[in-house]
């Protein structure tokens, strides 16, 4: 992979360096590992030599792994927006803002910058309601209602519809899809798992292109939100009927089996529950009694690791968790702004001064994966 020819940034043809020549070519796969993906897509057009390094598996999961060690990430904040359709129908609308952590966490001014609230995908129409499941390695599996579902890189903005379904018009709607999206490192492939009617599962794989039917998913049991992803298991909350606890009912994208996992919780003893990804570790937050509370599972698996952590500030409305982008702290949707909550000391302080409510979030990692 070592790069020939013109190099980025050349004065004119012909008049390449001969230091740049003799730098090592780990060195310099190392310094582009380490640069942001929207730089890295315009290198590839410089040359054939480029673009082939760039577009290397094994360079694509090397600039991965830094993005994730060095915290390059982005949280994409939703402030909703209810409009009435030519159809007559009121829609939910997101107006979609991004932050950068780099940023956010370097002392300099903090903006929100609005980005495409539809992510380039060509599916919407006027009567269309999306949310993202969740992200993975840079990707966002991006259902959109009755039964579409997309993924998408929204640093090199690759879009790929796994699910495209119109039907008669007259037909009755059929239920939202209920489901997830994650990795599997054994088989080195990306897969989203959709519950159908809450009972039939199916599981996509990006690898090979193809929708496979598992079976049925776990009886006497209601699923409380959507999936999240750790570790190569996508975890949903449940509520079995006979039990007096909370569970969160796992599927391990590799043995395509499931599982479940008892929490603290009683099921009477909450007034909302949010299950999230924080730092790589299973985490659920509720509302209890007049505080916010989040449970995280420090050994992912074992029942016995939880950890229970109270937010300490006042709220008028339910704080979402969105990342913890450092270990000590948190990154919390509440009463319409973004805060920077330190669970050490207990502080916390605002990072959007902007007029717009948020009310939701997510994060993800810059990336090459492709779709």
């Amino acid at each position: 992979m070592n790069p020939k020819g013109k190099q980025a940034g050349a004065a004119a043809p012909g008049c390449q360096s001969k230091t740049m020549k003799q730098v090592p070519e780990d060195v310099v796969v190392g310094i582009l590992s380490r640069l942001p993906v929207k730089s890295l897509c315009r290198f590839k057009c410089t040359s054939k030599v480029w673009c082939n390094l760039i577009s290397d598996t094994r360079f694509v999961k090397m600039q991965l792994n830094q993005s994730i060690e060095s915290k390059r990430g982005r949280c994409v904040m939703d402030i909703s927006q209810s409009i009435e359709s030519e159809t007559g129908i009121c829609v939910l609308r997101p107006r979609r803002f991004e932050l950068d952590y780099g940023r956010l966490f370097s002392g300099n001014e903090v903006k929100l910058v609005e980005v495409d609230s539809s992510f380039g995908l060509k599916i919407i129409d006027n009567g269309w309601t999306m949310h993202v499941w969740d992200s993975c390695n840079g990707l966002l599996c991006v259902y959109v209602y009755p039964r579409n579902i997309a993924l998408v890189n929204p640093s090199t903005r690759q879009t790929n519809i796994i699910l495209c379904s119109h039907g008669p018009k007259n037909k009755p709607k059929p239920q939202p899809l209920l489901g997830g999206f994650g990795y599997d490192a054994l088989h080195d492939d990306h897969k989203v798992v959709v519950i159908i009617d809450r009972t039939m599962v199916e599981v996509y794989s990006l690898k090979y292109c193809a929708w496979s039917p598992i079976g049925d998913f776990p009886h006497d049991s209601e699923i409380i939100g959507g999936g999240v992803h750790v570790n190569g298991v996508i975890h949903w909350i449940t509520l079995y009927g006979s039990e007096s606890v909370v569970s969160i009912t796992a599927f391990d994208l590799s043995k395509q089996e499931f599982s479940r996992i008892t929490t603290p919780i009683p099921q009477d003893d909450y007034v909302w529950l949010h299950l999230l990804s924080l730092g790589g570790n299973l985490c659920i937050g509720y509302n209890h009694e007049t505080s916010y509370e989040f449970l995280v599972m420090e050994i992912h698996g074992k029942e016995n690791s939880w950890k229970r952590t109270v937010l300490k500030f006042i709220y008028r409305s339910i704080p979402f968790v969105l990342d913890f982008p450092r270990s000590e702290e948190a990154l919390i949707i509440s009463n319409g702004c973004l805060f920077i909550y330190n669970h050490r000391d207990k502080t916390h302080r605002r990072v959007n001064y902007a007029e717009e409510k948020l009310i939701y979030g997510f994060s993800y990692v810059e990336s090459l994966v492709s779709l």
